[in-house]
């Protein structure tokens, strides 16, 4: 794996003395040069390094400024900082630096082998994280896999019903009008009838496409609506299990963010609720569903009535290939890749507990899926 290092100095000889030591270290460095804190913002901003080595002292705008500017930008703030300062005032420098993001110190001039210990130890860091987003990404795709064959069957049996109204519809005006009995008033009733179905068959496509093919592209979303497409997706799925699903939502709810990712989320949690529930009667399998604005926080609510987690496996189920299903049901990645997309990919909070309440004056028990993101 290549690494970018972004090293910032005003003294040209100092960045050559600097990229020569890096390259030393290590070959697979690429080092990008900026003369000025302006250079450097530029540079973080496009060339994207994976570590920033930052001196401190420079005219214009010195280093403290630059750390500032680039944890404020959230395309930057990520970016590991290292600063360079002169010995004799790092310790006057160091508070300052690591409030304002700094992940290390280095003074001039440079110890050869500190330095390279520490950037040696940098460069596996950054290797490691890498490698552990890129697994990720893999399991992301696998669980979306799982999600997408699941929904194709899922959406054959939703287009089983409209399929067979439009051909019943169709088939009956053709008879009607072969004997004459076919008034332009059941006419227009059942074209009205096809079109709605056919409307109906549209939306699904558009809804299952928008999933597989949806972007990661942050934007402003209403809750209520990507909750509705969800729906929409597992509707053959909520029919043939005979699932109620009980909504609460607030209609005003607007989410700045990946309401494809959210999507999948609420799927996967979706799926695990009807496996569970599925094994109950079959007038009495629920699932809630609410949205509220509470403390600067949306939060999302989904319980069901399945009898709850295992109290020995609760803390477990977001592990990776964790399933207490057999393996040609599940593979143990949904609810893992659901926490990943939330909490490391939305800034966002995902918890379950057991919980126990009454419905339709009954007892119930089930598992409850708690997700929150701030509101600002």
């Amino acid at each position: 794996m290549i690494i970018d290092i972004l090293i910032v100095d005003d003294v040209k000889a100092n960045l050559i003395s600097l990229e020569a030591l890096l390259e030393s270290i290590n070959s697979d460095f690429n080092i990008i040069q900026a003369n000025s804190g302006v250079e450097a913002l530029e540079y973080a901003l496009t060339a994207k390094p994976n570590l920033i080595i930052l001196d401190i002292q420079m005219p214009e705008m010195d280093g403290f400024e630059v750390a500032q500017l680039l944890k404020a930008n959230k395309n930057t703030q990520d970016i590991p900082v290292i600063f360079l300062t002169a010995a004799f005032k790092s310790e006057e420098f160091k508070e300052q630096g690591f409030v304002l993001g700094a992940v290390d110190y280095l003074t001039k001039p440079i110890d050869e082998h500190q330095f390279a210990n520490r950037i040696n130890l940098y460069a596996k860091l950054i290797k490691s994280i890498e490698d552990n987003r890129k697994k990720d990404l893999k399991l992301n795709e696998q669980s979306k896999l799982v999600s997408m064959g699941e929904m194709i069957g899922n959406i054959a049996h939703q287009w089983r019903q409209p399929l067979s109204v439009i051909s019943t519809g169709i088939t009956g005006m053709q008879v009607e009008k072969e004997y004459g009995l076919l008034s332009d008033e059941k006419f227009e009733k059942t074209c009205e009838m096809i079109n709605s179905n056919a409307q109906y068959l549209s939306k699904t496509i558009d809804d299952f496409r928008n999933f597989v093919q949806g972007e990661r592209v942050k934007q402003k979303f209403n809750l209520k609506g990507d909750i509705t497409s969800f729906l929409h997706l597992v509707e053959g799925t909520i029919t043939q299990n005979n699932i109620k699903i009980i909504l609460d939502l607030d209609e005003n709810i607007i989410i700045d963010g990946y309401e494809n990712e959210l999507t999948q989320c609420l799927i996967n949690i979706f799926n695990n609720a009807k496996d569970v529930i599925s094994e109950q009667e079959e007038t009495n399998r629920f699932i809630f569903i609410t949205t509220k604005l509470e403390n600067d926080e949306i939060i999302i609510k989904i319980k069901d009535n399945g009898g709850g987690i295992d109290e020995s496996i609760l803390k477990r189920i977001f592990e990776p290939y964790f399933t207490t299903k057999h393996q040609s049901q599940g593979t143990g990645l949904g609810l893992h890749m659901t926490r990943n997309l939330i909490v490391d990919g939305m800034n966002g909070f995902l918890g379950v507990q057991n919980c126990e309440y009454k419905y339709n004056n009954q007892t119930q028990k089930g598992a409850e899926f708690i997700i929150k993101f701030s509101l600002y």
